[in-house]
């Protein structure tokens, strides 16, 4: 597959890359080399007798309710707090 310098661009435009016009070539080249590889190695690869992993096979934890920290326990704890919530540093002005 041959990268044009158009299709360079909108991948660069995707990236947030920014790529001066004298190096646009070179980039071509090298996605060009870098999809041939990978069709060369998608052609000699036989997946057909590979196991798909994952999905509904993981082992989970059954979701049961649990007790948590006593709120008095929490507040006790923090460096600042009102009767019933933390106070944290402003962040947003």
């Amino acid at each position: 597959m041959e990268i044009t310098r158009e299709t360079a661009r909108y991948v660069a435009k995707l990236s947030r890359l920014e790529i001066a016009d004298e190096d646009m070539d070179s980039v071509c080249r090298g996605l060009t080399s870098i999809l041939s590889y990978m069709d060369e190695i998608n052609a000699s690869i036989d997946t057909e007798a590979v196991s798909v992993t994952g999905g509904g096979d993981c082992p989970t934890r059954p979701d049961t309710v649990q007790p948590s920290m006593a709120r008095a326990l929490l507040l006790d704890n923090a460096p600042e707090h009102s009767d019933e919530t933390l106070i944290v540093p402003r962040v947003v002005e």
